[in-house]
């Protein structure tokens, strides 16, 4: 059994060795294509790669080489979330409403329910699964209506930026302006219930 100074200094190794391997392991792989986090260690060498387990003050993150690293939480000095860039998809409330509708129409689901805002995607998700009939249901209620986007506003609220589009929605007789909410959210104009 090794002394408690000895552990300290096997720990030490395998830190370093570890950082080596990570630096090692940067410099030979695309990291930026698929990397979503960046782990800053206390000498400030930085790991790029996902968080995929942390269980007893280990943290393990895969590089996007595949390779799987264990770094003890006391060795991080920083973990920074990279968020992704802002598809063009979305770069407007009216695309975003134009991307839902279609989804809607071709009945896929995900796609639907990514043009809502990530706090309520998995409450919208749930009604959308509960059932093949609600899917059905909405798709039959789409069926027929002419969409017309009648302008958007925006405005601020503290640190949030906010939009309002108007779309005006014909049936046969029946004709009906709604309103749809969205918030800039990562750089997307995603919507809210």
């Amino acid at each position: 059994m090794p002394s408690g100074r000895n552990a300290i200094s096997n720990m030490a190794g395998i830190v370093a060795r570890a950082a080596c391997f990570a630096v090692g392991t940067l410099l030979f792989s695309s990291v930026s294509a698929h990397a979503s986090e960046v782990v800053t260690l206390a000498d400030n060498t930085q790991i790029a790669g996902k968080l995929t387990h942390y269980f007893d003050g280990i943290v393990v993150i895969e590089t996007s080489g595949g390779q799987k690293l264990e770094l003890p939480r006391d060795k991080i000095k920083s973990i920074t979330f990279k968020l992704p860039p802002p598809r063009a998809e979305f770069s407007t409330p009216e695309k975003t409403f134009e991307r839902w509708r279609g989804a809607m129409v071709k009945g896929e689901v995900q796609k639907a329910i990514d043009c809502y805002a990530l706090l309520y995607q998995g409450q919208v998700g749930q009604q959308m699964m509960q059932s093949a009939d609600e899917l059905k249901k909405a798709q039959k209620d789409l069926e027929g209506v002419s969409f017309e986007l009648r302008g958007s506003t925006f405005k601020t609220q503290g640190e949030f930026k906010l939009a309002n589009l108007k779309v005006r929605r014909t049936k046969g007789e029946n004709v009906q302006t709604d309103e749809v909410n969205l918030v800039l959210e990562n750089g997307e104009w995603k919507m809210t219930p």
